[in-house]
């Protein structure tokens, strides 16, 4: 729906042709490419645009892309969400907290807390530590999210006095990402 309205077009349209209704499905080189620019145009004719409108399933009103540059919605880029926000995130998310756990010393107690935890309904229990775990899988990731916050507090809940304020600040920066992991 969002791509509906920057696009400024109706429901089971094509975004990049123009393709009359009944005749979605046909070969695509034989339609011509959308032209916003056009029906930026177009817009202020009121007797053409409104037919022109209606037969090409348009509905374009005012966005974001429009001012101050008229900007061609289909032709942006669409990143991919897996590969750029649950793994590629995450991995760094992981990362960053096996170095942080080995530059103060506490991976250990983070294994043996990641060993410990116990099995419950839609939990997948690790057969190896954190550390041993050289290529995450779907499944795992899904439970590590589930279960990385928690781990990291118990592991971290002795720390000296100088460890305080980082462990305090580590804290409070994992469940910010992955709660925006969770939710993308």
């Amino acid at each position: 729906m969002d791509n509906v309205a920057l696009q400024g077009r109706k429901l089971n349209v094509c975004p990049k042709r123009e393709v009359l209704p009944g005749e979605l499905g046909t070969d695509a080189n034989s339609h011509h490419a959308r032209d916003y620019a056009r029906y930026e145009c177009c817009k202020h004719e009121s007797d053409v645009s409104h037919t022109l409108f209606e037969i090409l399933a348009l509905d374009l009103e005012k966005n974001v892309f429009h001012e101050p540059h008229p900007v061609s919605a289909p032709g942006l880029h669409k990143p991919d969400l897996l590969p750029t926000v649950y793994l590629g995130l995450f991995k760094h998310l992981m990362d960053w907290i096996e170095g942080y756990l080995k530059k103060h010393a506490w991976l250990h107690p983070f294994d043996d807390t990641w060993n410990t935890l116990p099995p419950y309904l839609g939990f997948f229990v690790h057969k190896k530590a954190y550390c041993e775990v050289t290529q995450w899988q779907g499944k795992e990731m899904r439970t590590l999210r589930r279960c990385l916050l928690e781990a990291l507090a118990i592991a971290l809940r002795q720390p000296n006095r100088g460890q305080v304020i980082s462990f305090k600040h580590a804290l409070d920066c994992v469940p910010a990402l992955v709660d925006f992991n969770m939710m993308a």
